[in-house]
């Protein structure tokens, strides 16, 4: 008896990944280095910026973090070094930066309020998901919301508002 080679399922779609995280007192907009989900990249971008910007540098630093974020696939080299990169201890030290730069003691206090977009990048469309806060520093997509899909060519001022107008949907179930 032959054994026929099992065929592998195809890769995911080649795409590119980025969050917006609004604080009361900044943003924290950071890339994803993605294959089946996504991880925190030791070489993509993770800038706090202050919560005046405008839609324009808002935008513009979106773009950067999406433009920064990384398709890592098994068999690319940095593999293994973006699977160890997060860890507890590097999570409760950011935890422990987002804290001091909001200026409150405990998480509670810094994600009251905060609102979450998340960014995807693939075939010349930007999608731009509101997420809902979950609890514990996590957020969840929001059930029946479609992402606003938009043009990767957009305008940094046109993504910088799509964004902003996430936010505030984001921020929704706080209003509650």
């Amino acid at each position: 008896m032959t054994s026929v080679p099992r065929k592998l399922p195809p890769p995911p779609p080649v795409r590119k990944e980025a969050e917006v995280t609004a604080y009361r007192k900044f943003y924290r907009i950071h890339s994803w280095a993605v294959y089946g989900a996504g991880s925190l990249d030791p070489n993509g971008y993770d800038q706090i910026h202050p919560a005046d910007l405008d839609d324009t540098a808002l935008g513009a630093a979106a773009r950067e973090a999406l433009l920064a974020s990384r398709y890592i696939a098994p068999d690319h080299p940095d593999w293994d070094r973006v699977g160890a990169y997060w860890n507890l201890e590097k999570g409760d030290k950011l935890e422990e930066q987002l804290r001091a730069a909001a200026d409150v003691k405990t998480n509670s206090a810094l994600y009251k309020g905060a609102g979450n977009v998340h960014l995807d990048l693939r075939g010349g469309t930007i999608a731009v998901d509101p997420m809902k806060y979950a609890g514990r520093g996590g957020f969840d997509g929001i059930r029946g919301l479609e992402p606003t899909k938009l043009p990767e060519a957009i305008s940094d001022e046109a993504l910088g508002a799509a964004i902003r107008a996430a936010i505030e949907i984001s921020r929704a179930p706080w209003k509650r």
